[in-house]
């Protein structure tokens, strides 16, 4: 029997299997990490920076004025002038506190160095997505066991139900595009009117849940029509007619957060000076601490809750 000089003696036929399976195995570089999407950056707008504090203060203002004439019209006669005054207030907004550290052992960092690895990358890539999370579900949901809430389910902002359509539902799977629309349109001119139409109050974000915006991606206004209900539903609502832009994103803490498990619909006005939350702290990189033969690297965040600066410019539409 003739051995090859590259094959030991020694090594048995199980061996020899397993050496060839490994000289043939390909290791792809790329390393596979979770799918996960976080979309508040897109539908919340956040005010970054400020420090690790307590909470955040913001002072609301109301006028009024006093006098015989309410409209203070002044007569050459008259002797009583309205007096203008102004009552102040505060809102307060807590601010939530996110830690977390990553730990290896020095020998575990050394053997992944070998091959090109580095622990500290991996654990770096977790800890910013958990972060992430967890300002996402602070955005819109907030979290019950703190009695916080976020965009979608505040119990200041007002509450309404979809009409029921010519089929006898308010689902927008059966309804017509002109019935989604009057849905649309009955909430934005609900927010316009509580703020005394002003144009700053014109809505111009709305988030549906996933199913809903698939199927106004994909309906037909009619059968002999190419465009979508979208398409028909952005050009042809209240505050594009009034020159605003408008937006219409899918959103998944929308499904079923409605009166009892309904899907919801959100209008509201999206800018920082309507509603928002504060960013205090990034998340940062803290000193590194050893011991013995482990490596610990803690990380912090603070964020507030959200903030609902006028929660007359956001509107619940449930039923959908």
């Amino acid at each position: 029997m003739i051995r090859s000089p590259r094959m030991p003696s020694r090594l048995k036929a199980n061996d020899s299997y397993l050496f060839l399976m490994k000289e043939l195995e390909k290791v792809d570089d790329k390393i596979l990490e979770p799918l996960a999407g976080t979309d508040w950056p897109r539908d919340m707008p956040v005010i970054t920076g400020g420090g690790l504090m307590e909470n955040i203060a913001s002072i609301d203002v109301t006028y009024a004025s006093t006098g015989g004439d309410e409209d203070g019209l002044f007569y050459e006669a008259a002797n009583d002038i309205p007096v203008i005054q102004a009552d102040l207030s505060k809102q307060v907004a807590r601010t939530f506190n996110f830690a977390e550290y990553m730990s290896f052992s020095t020998m575990e960092m050394e053997k992944m160095r070998q091959v090109g690895r580095d622990p500290e990358t991996f654990l770096n890539k977790g800890i910013r997505l958990h972060c992430d999370k967890v300002i996402d579900r602070s955005v819109y949901r907030g979290f019950s066991k703190l009695n916080s809430t976020g965009l979608i389910n505040n119990p200041l902002v007002t509450r309404a139900s979809a009409a029921v359509g010519a089929a006898g539902a308010t689902q927008w799977d059966r309804k017509t595009a002109d019935e989604i629309l009057a849905d649309i349109n009955a909430a934005i001119s609900a927010v316009w009117s509580v703020n005394d139409c002003s144009s700053d109050a014109l809505p111009n974000h709305i988030l549906v849940p996933v199913a809903q915006f698939g199927a106004l991606v994909t309906r037909k206004v009619s059968d002999d029509s190419e465009r979508s209900i979208l398409t028909y539903v952005l050009e042809n609502n209240l505050s594009a007619q009034q020159g605003g832009d408008m937006v219409i994103s899918p959103c998944k803490w929308c499904r079923e957060a409605g009166a009892g498990s309904a899907d919801r619909m959100v209008v509201y006005t999206n800018r920082a000076d309507r509603i928002c939350f504060n960013l205090t702290q990034p998340l940062r990189r803290m000193d590194t601490e050893y011991a013995g033969m482990q490596v610990k690297i803690p990380y912090i965040a603070q964020f507030s809750e959200v903030r609902f600066l006028y929660p007359t410019t956001v509107r619940y539409l449930d039923g959908i």
